[in-house]
């Protein structure tokens, strides 16, 4: 009995080594894999952006601007994953593209916003990067460029890929539905209102006036507040709406709530003040008051507006 203890002792204490080698082995290869992968990623280190040398025959303010957002991303490593890691370095550069877009023609900043999308959308990552880097920048407001037309591409660019996936995709299928209806030119979308208090829902395209004045607020935003007091003290308003030439429509867009109608007896009497559900559903917006001026056939021929260029616009017709 003892013998056949003292063999099994021998094969366990045996057992314990041969397992021990063995993790002792396994623990080099992952301490050599990690020293592999870490000294790869050092090697793969992301520069920081530099601007394209522009030619020095180029001389005046405008070849020279076109030149350099045109060839804006030329020396820049758009599809180098490692920006992933480093998003502050490609945010910067995207700042300074769009102080760049500011004074270039529109067709090459369209021109070098296409170069750079047909370059991020071979990753999947690297495209819903820059996206979300244009959303802030050009859409949100967050720099000192907006522009709609100028994001519109980054949007067809997302929904277009294959890479990406459809879950991604619904932040930005709402914000193409949204910014490609009512645009200048377009037919407003047809919405239901209803006055304070009644049941019964009223449509915009019901309403006959040679112009309309779609005005969609929120009385406790103080920019609506300001903006409500000088489109009711306009005496230029007041006589188009009196000669029976324009009609204000006031619209707050969240529905029906006891705070609006507590601030619905401060509009004007000549106005058509309104509410109407989910009006971010029809309408951007990020800014608010908006302020399109319609035609008889509904037509935006005014949009994102203000008081004088809506009085302008009056006194030209």
């Amino acid at each position: 009995m003892h013998k056949r203890d003292s063999k099994i002792k021998r094969f366990y204490f045996y057992f314990v080594s041969i397992h021990f080698l063995m993790v002792r082995k396994a623990l080099l290869l992952c301490v050599f894999a990690c020293a592999f992968v870490l000294s790869k990623a050092q090697g793969e280190t992301v520069r920081p952006y530099q601007l394209p040398n522009i030619p020095d025959s180029l001389v005046t303010p405008d070849v020279r601007s076109e030149y350099l957002i045109e060839h804006y991303w030329d020396g820049f490593e758009i599809e180098n994953r490692a920006y992933l890691e480093a998003r502050d370095i490609v945010e910067q550069a995207f700042v300074d593209f769009t102080s760049i877009m500011r004074i270039a023609s529109r067709e090459s900043t369209m021109k070098a916003i296409a170069i750079l999308l047909d370059r991020a959308s071979t990753d999947e990552d690297i495209l819903l990067m820059y996206a979300d880097i244009a959303d802030k920048y050009l859409y949100s407001g967050e720099g000192n460029f907006v522009s709609e037309e100028a994001y519109l591409p980054f949007l067809e660019a997302v929904l277009d890929s294959k890479k990406v996936d459809k879950l991604y995709k619904l932040r930005y299928s709402y914000q193409y539905d949204v910014l490609t209806k009512n645009q200048l030119g377009m037919q407003i979308t047809d919405f239901e209102y209803k006055l304070p208090g009644k049941d019964k829902k009223n449509r915009i395209k019901k309403l006959k006036s040679p112009f309309i004045l779609l005005y969609i607020n929120d009385p406790e935003c103080e920019d609506c507040s300001l903006t409500t007091l000088r489109l009711s003290v306009s005496q230029a308003l007041l006589k188009e709406i009196r000669a029976g030439r324009l009609m204000v429509l006031s619209v707050y867009p969240d529905g029906e709530t006891d705070e609006w109608l507590n601030a619905v007896k401060d509009y004007p009497q000549e106005w058509i003040v309104a509410s109407m559900e989910n009006g971010d559903r029809c309408f951007d917006l990020r800014i608010m008051p908006a302020l399109y001026l319609l035609d008889k056939d509904k037509k935006i021929i005014l949009r994102n507006t203000s008081l004088e260029e809506v009085e302008n616009k009056l006194k030209e017709e």
